[in-house]
C-alpha cells in the first residue's frame, strides 16, 4: 500500500516516515498542499497523511481538495498537527478527513487510525524472518529524535540571530560611515539650497519690479484709454444732438409744408365759396330788384288809376 506523506518540515517527514515504513508501508513524500495534489494526479496512492500548518496552501485547504474532487474523493487523508484541539478536530471532519494525528504521533495511535480504513499493520503480516529482525532492531525513541531536531532548530536559531546582529552592526557602521562620508555634500547641498534661495529671491524681487512697471504701464493705458472714451462719448452727443436738430428741423419743415398746403386749400375752398355765394346774392338782388321794380309799376298803376278815378 502507497502512503504520502505531505510536510513542510524535513526532519518531521523523516520521523513520519520511518514510523509509516516499520508498518509494512510504501512512502511517498510531498513538502507541501499542492506538490501532493499534482503527485495524487500522477500516482496512484492509497492514503494520504497531511500536515495541517503548511506555508502556501494549507493542510485543511489540501484535504478539502482531495476529498471534494470525484477522482479522489476515495483517498482517505488523516491530518496531522502539532495542536491538539476540538475546533481543529472539527475543522478536519468538516473538510473530510477520517481522522487527526498528534505529531509525533505513537504507534498505537497510527494502528488504530490504519486500522480504520482496514489497512494491516505489519505485526499482523510480517514474516517471521522480519518479525526477528524487527525485535532484534532497538526501538526508535521519537522524543529523543524530536528533542534532537529541537536542539539543531535551536543551534540554526542562535546562529541566525548572530548573523543577524552582525549584519545590522555593519549596517550600522556603514550607515555612520556612509553619514560621514555624505556630511560634506550635505553641507554643500546646504550652501547651494542658500545661494538657490538667494537667487530666488532676487528673481522674484525683480519680477515684483517689473511686474510693478507693467502694471503702471498698464494704469496709463487705462486712463489714456478713458480720456479717448469720455472724448468719443463727447463726440458721439454732439453727433446725437445735430443729427436730432436736423431731424427736428426736417419734422417741422415738413409739418409746415403740410400746414401750409392745408391752408391753401382751405383758402381755395373758401374762395371757390364765397365766389358761389357771391354769384347767388348776385342772383337774389337781380330777382329783388325785378320785384321792387315790378312793384313800383303796379304802385304807380295803382296811383294812377286811383287819381284818375277821383279827377274823374
Amino acid at each position: 500500500m502507497k502512503v504520502l506523506l505531505v510536510d513542510d518540515s524535513k526532519a518531521a517527514r523523516f520521523a513520519m516516515g520511518k514510523l509509516l515504513k516499520d508498518q509494512g508501508l510504501e512512502v511517498e513524500m510531498a513538502a507541501s498542499g499542492e506538490e501532493a495534489l499534482d503527485k495524487i494526479a500522477t500516482e496512484d496512492i492509497d492514503i494520504v497523511f497531511m500536515d495541517q500548518s503548511m506555508p502556501g496552501m494549507g493542510g485543511i485547504a489540501a484535504t478539502t481538495a482531495i476529498t471534494s474532487n470525484e477522482k479522489t474523493a476515495h483517498i482517505p487523508v488523516v491530518l496531522c498537527t502539532g495542536n491538539e484541539g476540538s475546533k481543529l478536530e472539527q475543522m478536519a471532519e468538516e473538510a473530510g478527513a477520517i481522522g487527526v494525528l498528534t505529531k509525533p504521533p505513537k504507534e498505537d495511535k497510527l494502528k488504530a487510525v490504519l486500522a480504520t480504513i482496514n489497512v494491516e499493520t505489519v505485526s499482523e503480516e510480517m514474516p517471521e524472518e522480519k518479525m526477528e529482525e524487527t525485535v532484534a532492531a532497538p526501538a526508535i525513541d521519537m522524543d529523543a529524535i524530536m528533542s534532537e531536531v529541537g536542539a539543531l532548530l535551536g543551534s540554526v536559531r542562535e546562529r541566525v540571530s548572530g548573523i543577524e546582529k552582525s549584519v545590522e552592526q555593519k549596517i550600522t557602521e556603514l550607515a555612520k560611515h556612509g553619514e560621514e562620508k555624505l556630511q560634506p555634500l550635505q553641507d554643500s547641498l546646504k550652501k547651494m539650497d542658500k545661494r538657490i534661495a538667494s537667487r530666488i529671491k532676487e528673481q522674484l524681487s525683480m519680477d515684483a519690479g517689473n511686474t510693478r512697471i507693467q502694471l503702471e504701464a498698464l494704469r496709463q493705458q487705462v486712463e489714456t484709454a478713458l480720456e479717448d472714451m469720455k472724448e468719443l462719448e463727447g463726440k458721439l452727443r454732439e453727433d446725437v444732438v445735430s443729427q436730432a436738430n436736423s431731424r427736428m428741423e426736417a419734422i417741422i419743415e415738413d409739418r409746415l409744408t403740410g400746414l401750409k398746403d392745408s391752408i391753401s386749400k382751405i383758402e381755395e375752398e373758401t374762395d371757390a365759396r364765397l365766389q358761389q355765394m357771391q354769384t347767388k346774392l348776385s342772383g337774389i338782388q337781380g330777382s329783388l330788384l325785378g320785384k321792387a321794380a315790378l312793384i313800383a309799376i303796379l304802385a304807380a298803376g295803382a296811383a294812377f288809376g286811383a287819381a284818375y278815378y277821383l279827377l274823374k
